[in-house]
């Protein structure tokens, strides 16, 4: 942040009015609200939001000031506009945790003027955007939960403002909302409005998990009355908001009436019945929830699809990584493409066919990337504020300036000639040329050509005299009294011996509110000709160090004149950019149409891009449909690691095939690699199904309908969860929501608790995933044991190797995945690359020599010598504990279930152990 975003300003008398921190006072103080009050010169916020702001941006506390008296009294802090613009990002858009309302006035009396929420940021899209691109788009969504014939049932509604999208749908759900979760991800919804706690028909169970489920989407969650919910208006509305005036033939979703009553809400909320631009403009659709692969949001951490704040740079995540667009709606675009990855073969294998014909033609993907989508501005987002008439001048040359690339972008597809030249010409060429030609998008451009003065961009924006003959009449007087003012200034020089434009200057000097015509001399001249300024002629204005500027009678009045002409030409300009803007507001449906087809356009020529550009070439995926029972990734890689400099990847096979190898175990060391093959297979599936090559040799991919992932998962202890806790939700949303055809990828199962529970439950959640839902699934782990299971679906024990020197005992890993399991644990080997104290380390191995065999005799557990038979008991009574662990019902269970059920067994074991001294001895290790 530069020096001048931190320069604080001062409170002036407003900041000290008593009347003004008694009515701020008054105010309901409500968490993630921060309300900004317009002082004119800059803006303040105060209360405990002050220290917030204070903290957050200036890094300090100090500018934090306390107003009144100390009877009573209010902290403030200061932002001067350009700080206040970096403010309203962070917390509308970057965090997308607040919302903010803006407060004009004085004194005691203030008004809201302006308000907005994550989901709804149209009141300060032009102070959120003049300096930064529009990352993502705002979507709203609104969810009511019932529990029709006892089912527990969702509704959920969308509102997508950039596409004049309306969605809704119904649906069942379990306890985890595992289909919500997907849902909320696929839309990318910022804010959700959800019933008032004293208003929602939810128990309270469901509703807090159903916050936990909107929070994990990094969505905010906004209450509303009960009122928002009524469908009472509902038809009337859509038949003023939809683009057929028709909402009868939408029955499929008013005949849902959770989809129906979710769908009055984010109206309400949105308030797009306020906004008459936008009336007749939007379209509804009953949302298809299978109509994309489903992630929810650990499957997109896990994967690193989007960007987070601490990756150290853009390849760490695959949004980065494949974020090659040149326009800002490209950007967007991919965003949701990674949100939304397709399940259509047809769909999948178009887009595939597109990136198939940039890849094999250079000068194509050159002349688009580079010559005619580079510099493009953000189309999407200027049709916008022209839909709404806030568009300027220099906007529309800007639309100006898009239109005029169509018809090279027309051509560039016209001139390929390969195997996908008939796909190219009818899904971009012809509808690029029908939007220009047919739909007059040229008549837009002959509209800005007749009516702006194109010969005065870049320096100023205005409507071409000629364009209207008022305004050229006055232009003509405009430019006489200029001529007079210009001929006075040359006989005032005359008279006084003076140059013009070089010892006297004809300048503007500023009296009151306005703006008049004198002339300049500097100090040193104004004492050659003080007798002659002095004599009366000449009026006097003001005398400063630059100089002394001063006028005439017949110099003032020629002033004065140009005053009341150019008043009434900017007058004129300014109706006539108003009527100019309201006629090219009519062709906003024909832009709409072009951005989505140059962001798609964008977005697959970026896939070529990377495709050809990583360190070794992506290849195109053989994609089947989803009942084919085979994944095939030779040669695979992992795209983010094998971008970092210094990486010198190590390919690696996967081959999953239904009955041979459709589930594996991958066992191994920490370090050495299973967590990086088993999430490149699932990023692999991914970027096959949003459209994009693949890092890989050869790749057949059957088409999943979800990914679920479980890697890794750490405590919540804000919402009370233990990462055991958290790791047992993850994989309760799997069991729940998998299906044969979804792919699923666990990486150490079972490490937040005993080994005898983890192995319990790993063991029990692998022969489910088989038994039951048969979908591939790639299982790394500790427990070596796994490799003993068998299982309809074909299990297949996979390990990474390592190398061990016979002399020194160091470890050194290979990277590679081979057949087969691993016989023995690195643990102790890692801790030594941690640089463990050696007489740990030693103390380490010892320990781990005893237990190593677990009925070992009992002298080598330090018991001393005890009947070998009781070991035996001992194992035994472990043994039934494992097989009572396993054959627990967790697809019927709940977390908090499970995790009781366990703690019973476990605690039985225990008293058992009382009379087993060798079971107690390794229960207390």
């Amino acid at each position: 942040m530069d020096d001048t975003a931190l320069a604080a300003p001062e409170l002036g008398a407003d900041g000290t009015d008593q009347g003004f921190i008694k009515w701020f006072k008054a105010l309901p103080q409500e968490p993630n609200l921060v309300r900004f009050f317009d002082r004119k010169d800059f803006y303040s916020v105060h209360g405990e939001n002050a220290v917030y702001i204070a903290k957050s941006f200036y890094k300090t506390t100090a500018v934090v000031k306390t107003m009144g008296s100390s009877s009573n009294s209010l902290q403030g802090v200061t932002l001067n506009r350009n700080l206040f613009e970096t403010a309203l990002r962070y917390l509308l858009v970057d965090s997308a945790e607040y919302s903010v309302q803006l407060f004009e006035g004085s004194g005691s009396h203030w008004k809201k003027t302006r308000e907005a929420s994550p989901g709804k940021l149209g009141a300060f899209e032009d102070d959120l955007f003049r300096n930064a691109e529009m990352a993502d788009v705002p979507v709203a969504a609104a969810i009511i939960l019932g529990y029709p014939e006892g089912a527990r049932t969702i509704g959920i509604a969308f509102c997508d403002a950039a596409g004049r999208a309306l969605g809704a749908c119904e649906f069942a759900d379990d306890e985890y909302f595992c289909n919500t979760e997907s849902v909320l991800v696929q839309l990318g919804a910022k804010e959700v409005v959800l019933p008032k706690e004293g208003d929602a028909t939810a128990s309270s169970a469901d509703a807090s998990r159903l916050r936990d489920v909107i929070s994990r989407c990094s969505a905010l969650p906004s209450e509303r009355a009960k009122s928002n919910f009524s469908t009472k208006n509902l038809e009337q509305d859509l038949i003023r908001l939809l683009r057929s005036g028709n909402a009868e033939q939408h029955r499929d979703v008013l005949d849902r009436p959770l989809a129906a009553a979710a769908l009055s809400a984010v109206i309400a909320f949105s308030e797009l019945m306020a906004i008459d631009s936008g009336h007749h403009k939007w379209n509804l659709s009953l949302y298809d929830t299978g109509r994309y692969m489903r992630l929810d949001a650990a499957a997109q951490r896990a994967l690193n699809v989007m960007k987070q704040r601490t990756d150290a740079n853009d390849t760490f995540s695959l949004y980065g990584l494949m974020n090659k667009g040149r326009t800002p709606m490209a950007k967007r675009l991919l965003k949701v493409w990674l949100k939304q990855p397709l399940v259509n073969l047809t769909d999948i294998q178009e887009r595939h066919n597109i990136v198939d014909a940039l890849v094999d033609d250079p000068l194509l993907r050159e002349r688009l990337r580079n010559l005619h989508l580079r510099g493009l501005p953000d189309v999407e987002r200027l049709a916008r504020k022209l839909e709404r008439r806030k568009a300027s001048l220099a906007d529309l040359c800007q639309l100006y300036r898009a239109s005029s690339r169509l018809p090279m972008l027309v051509e560039a597809f016209r001139d390929y000639e390969g195997p996908h030249a008939e796909l190219l010409s009818t899904r971009y060429a012809d509808k690029l040329e029908a939007a220009h030609d047919g739909e007059h998008l040229a008549k837009f451009e002959e509209l800005l050509e007749a009516a702006v003065d194109l010969d005065r961009i870049p320096d100023e924006y205005l409507i071409c005299a000629s364009y209207d003959a008022d305004l050229q009449e006055l232009k003509e007087e405009k430019d006489e009294v200029e001529k007079t003012i210009n001929s006075i200034a040359d006989e005032i020089a005359e008279d006084l011996g003076l140059i013009m434009d070089k010892t006297v200057k004809l300048e503007w000097h500023k009296l009151s509110n306005t703006r008049t015509r004198c002339l300049r001399i500097t100090q040193s001249e104004e004492k050659k000709v003080r007798k002659k300024l002095m004599g009366g002629r000449y009026l006097m204005l003001e005398t400063r160090k630059d100089g002394t500027k001063f006028t005439t009678k017949g110099l003032k009045e020629a002033a004065e004149r140009l005053q009341g002409i150019s008043r009434s030409y900017d007058q004129r300009q300014h109706a006539l950019v108003e009527q100019v803007v309201s006629v090219a507001a009519t062709f906003c449906e024909v832009w709409e149409g072009v951005t989505s087809l140059i962001a798609e356009v964008d977005v697959l020529a970026g896939f070529a891009e990377l495709a050809t550009s990583a360190p070794v070439a992506y290849v195109r995926p053989n994609m089947l449909p989803s009942d084919a029972g085979e994944i095939k990734l030779i040669g695979c890689r992992h795209p983010c690691v094998e971008a970092q400099d210094g990486v010198d990847f190590i390919k690696n096979d996967c081959i999953m095939e239904r009955g041979k190898s459709w589930f594996q175990v991958i066992t191994g060391p920490n370090m050495g690699g299973k967590s990086t093959y088993i999430r490149q297979a699932g990023v692999s599936v991914l970027m096959a199904q949003v459209g994009c090559f693949v890092p890989c040799d050869e790749a057949t991919i059957a088409v999943r309908d979800c990914i679920f992932a479980r890697v890794g998962a750490g405590d919540c202890q804000l919402r009370g969860v233990s990462t055991f806790m958290a790791e047992m939700l993850e994989t309760a949303a799997i069991l729940k929501g998998a299906s044969s055809k979804s792919l699923v990828i666990i990486d150490e199962l079972g490490r937040g608790t005993s080994t005898y529970d983890g192995f319990g439950l790993a063991w029990a959640i692998s022969e489910h995933l088989m038994a039951e839902i048969g979908c591939p699934t790639l299982f790394a782990t500790h427990f070596h044991e796994l490799t003993a299971l068998q299982g309809p679906v074909g299990v297949s024990n996979k390990h990474v190797e390592t190398a061990i020197d016979e002399g020194s005992g160091k470890l050194t890993m290979l990277y590679q995945v081979a057949e087969g399991t691993c016989d023995r644990s690195f643990g102790i080997h890692v801790a030594e690359f941690a640089r463990f104290p050696p007489e740990v380390v030693e103390m380490a191995k010892r320990k781990a020599a005893e237990l190593e065999d677990f009925s070992a005799p009992a002298e080598s557990l330090g018991l001393g010598s005890k009947d070998e038979g009781e070991a035996e008991q001992a194992a035994k009574r472990a043994r039934t504990f494992m097989e009572d662990f396993a054959a627990l019902p967790l697809d019927s269970l709940s977390p908090e279930q499970a995790v009781s059920q366990s703690q019973a067994l476990y605690k039985q074991l225990a008293a058992d152990a009382a009379s087993m001294p060798i079971l107690q001895q390794l229960l207390q290790v």
